[in-house]
């Protein structure tokens, strides 16, 4: 156990962050919130003799929501391993009062965040996310035009008002969303001048859905994450899961998959794409790290060697999910969707000490990693 100290508007962790330890406030306070980008959405807040993190006893592996210091704060720092050994160790009773109220917290706690939430100004809220995709695909599942051959293709008009009607979903906020299917390419628009206006500017008429499957299975997937307790980590984007997911779809591009449709990738050849494309060495904790966030694959001994073994329709689904949720954090930032922002390639790892779990940059000497809470061997 140690003593940190934590300066008037630092951020002691964000929500979604590792649970490593539990903090006992020993003097100033500590406001949770939500933090979405630059925008802060406060719950209560907390003083001295409060603990943040005690949702580890309940079997929650991350911060619900975040804490930032009020003022200066000094609190004691809890492993969660030394807090489990003393929970552990206490008579019974006690540990079922402990739990009873550390879950009534967390009931309470989801109560608070989801009437936040619902107040919540945002372009598209964290509770409306599901809702308006689902708006997108029922509406195009139902009125869409399937004579074209590989895509689903809905007037413009009739989409708006469908949805404003039958599913109550704002035509702004579904423009906005829409914009980010045409932006990731699952998505056309038809532009063209209004029959009534033949002088005007030219105008959405249609909007061609390429693959409208996607789009069934980013709001199938955001829905039972977000409303199933405890596993909204799964909704955080990883910008290094995502790097090692798509460069292994892209080296099964030219695999021909099995009859249940797996396919195959040499280890070493991803290993080696990985640290020349990506700037990492591939090692075990990189692929806990892929099945943290939901992403299994199988590894097989054979005559040419180790073979990566997934299925491809599954990653490519998973791939396009975390893409959709990096393009509504932006939406939400800037308010809008940018259809003009170039698309950034992936930046290798600095050559500077680095995390041998999360691939972190770190700074030499450094006892634990500060994005996962990875304890660093290396370390005197």
């Amino acid at each position: 156990m140690s003593v940190k100290t934590f300066k008037k508007g630092e951020v002691i962790y964000k929500d979604g962050d590792k649970i490593t330890a539990v903090y006992l406030i020993q003097s100033g306070g500590a406001n949770q919130c939500l933090i979405r980008g630059k925008k802060t959405i406060d719950l209560f807040q907390i003083g001295s003799s409060h603990i943040l993190g005690e949702q580890v006893i309940l079997g929650q592996s991350t911060h619900p929501t975040a804490a930032v210091a009020t003022t200066e704060t000094k609190v004691l720092e809890i492993p969660v391993e030394t807090l489990k050994q003393h929970y552990e160790s206490a008579p019974p009773t006690l540990k079922m009062i402990i739990k009873s109220l550390a879950d009534r917290l967390r009931l309470a706690v989801n109560d608070v965040r989801s009437s936040k939430l619902e107040k919540d100004s945002s372009p598209c809220p964290e509770d409306q996310v599901a809702k308006v995709y689902g708006s997108v695909f029922h509406t195009a599942n139902h009125k869409g035009d399937r004579s074209q051959p590989g895509r689903v293709v809905v007037d413009w008009n009739m989409m708006k008002q469908y949805s404003q009607r039958v599913m109550g979903e704002s035509p702004k906020r579904l423009e906005q969303a829409i914009n980010i299917l045409v932006k990731l390419k699952l998505a056309l628009y038809e532009m063209g001048k209004d029959p009534t206006n033949p002088d005007g500017p030219e105008e959405i008429q249609k909007v061609h859905y390429l693959d409208l499957s996607l789009v069934e299975s980013f709001f199938e997937f955001y829905q039972y994450y977000y409303f199933k307790g405890g596993r909204s980590d799964l909704l955080k984007v990883d910008e290094l899961c995502m790097q090692m997911l798509g460069a292994i779809l892209k080296m099964s591009e030219n695999e021909q998959p099995d009859r249940f449709g797996i396919v195959g990738v040499d280890f070493a050849k991803f290993s080696e794409y990985c640290k020349e494309e990506i700037g990492i060495n591939l090692n075990n904790d990189h692929f806990n790290r892929l099945e943290g966030k939901g992403v299994f694959m199988k590894r097989k001994n054979g005559g040419t060697g180790v073979q990566l073994q997934f299925e491809s329709k599954e990653f490519r689904s998973i791939l396009q999910s975390w893409k959709m949720l990096r393009e509504i954090e932006k939406w939400n930032e800037k308010g809008f969707v940018d259809m003009d922002e170039k698309e950034e390639k992936p930046k290798k790892k600095s050559s500077g000490p680095s995390c041998p779990a999360c691939s972190a940059d770190v700074q030499a000497g450094a006892k634990f990693c500060q994005e996962c809470g990875h304890k660093m061997t290396a370390a005197a």
